[in-house]
């Protein structure tokens, strides 16, 4: 998309904003580009109308007809009266850092608002994120990740835990999750990642993604499948019931099958007081059933109706199961 120095001046405010957005998003964008919207900024009612196109795309991940943007830009002003300084303090430290790479010569990346943000959640909370191009994030407990969208790329990079990628379709630009040294290619789909140090699990709900690892392919998921990756070791694709894998997104654990070691480490992601096991040698011992994230008092109780265990409460708040 582009613009003239016609569309930048004619019309109210808008109407401009709505052209200076378009065409801050298209690269290459010169220094001369950028003090002509500095200039403009300045304007009565400019800024304003610019901060509320930005959340109108926050919100719809696109730029769409212009009337519809104008008509929603107008209903945005009046709607908020928030200092826009305040609202969006990015916006000068962005023009700023635009400035600087423009200088250089260095085009790489495109002025995109949610690039570079960073979420995370605490042991036992679990966050939904829409990310600007539509597409949605839920990120389990204790997980971290940073958000970079360009204009011909969006990233994710999984730092740990979990999250659950719900991806709008864009073949332009393709969605990418980095986890280590393993990456997930999609371009509209719905998958689910894992992170525990080195070890990668990828279960694919809908659609298709690649997986690469060190540089090299390595599977590709078809849906209700799920592959582990753990460092230079890549295991065959299986196919699966999805449900137990995503069960953590309705705030549930699904155990059915589950050694009780595996269960206890499940159930442990989601508190700050873990459960231990003081019995080896039930370590291997099946369950089944469901819990509630976070539910440490429903686990113990049907662990104990299982087995021949007893669960014990520590002065910490722990929980420790003995014969």
């Amino acid at each position: 998309m582009s613009m003239n120095d016609n569309d930048a001046s004619g019309g109210d405010a808008c109407t401009q904003a709505a052209h200076w957005y378009a065409r801050l998003q298209t690269l290459p964008v010169s220094a001369r580009t950028l003090e002509q919207f500095f200039e403009w900024r300045k304007g009565e009612g400019n800024r304003e109308a610019f901060d509320a196109v930005d959340r109108l795309y926050r919100k719809t991940g696109t730029l769409v007809d212009r009337p519809a943007i104008i008509t929603a830009t107008e209903q945005a002003m009046t709607r908020s009266a928030a200092p826009p300084s305040r609202r969006y303090p990015w916006l000068g430290t962005m023009a700023a850092a635009v400035v600087g790479v423009v200088a250089v010569g260095l085009t790489a990346f495109a002025v995109w608002p949610s690039g570079g943000e960073r979420y995370a959640t605490k042991i036992g909370e679990q966050r939904s994120i829409r990310l600007a191009d539509g597409s949605k994030v839920m990120l389990d407990t204790d997980t971290a990740l940073t958000v970079s969208f360009a204009r011909d790329a969006r990233r994710i990079s999984l730092g740990r835990g979990q999250a659950y990628f719900t991806v709008a379709h864009d073949a332009a630009r393709p969605f990418t999750v980095d986890a280590g040294g393993t990456r997930v290619l999609a371009t509209g789909t719905q998958f689910d990642v894992q992170r525990s140090g080195d070890r990668i699990d990828v279960t694919l709900v809908e659609g298709r993604v690649r997986i690469s690892s060190q540089e090299r392919s390595v599977a590709q998921l078809q849906a209700g499948q799920r592959v582990i990756v753990d460092g230079s070791r890549t295991s065959p694709v299986q196919a699966i019931d999805t449900t137990p894998t995503i069960a953590w997104t309705q705030g549930r654990i699904v155990l059915d099958g589950m050694t009780l070691e595996h269960a206890i480490g499940e159930v442990n992601r989601y508190v700050n007081t873990p459960v231990r096991l003081d019995a080896p040698g039930f370590a291997n011992a099946r369950i089944s059933g469901s819990v509630e994230t976070g539910d440490v008092g429903s686990f113990t109780t049907a662990v104990t109706a299982l087995l021949p265990l007893k669960a014990q409460t520590n002065s910490d708040g722990s929980v420790t199961l003995r014969p």
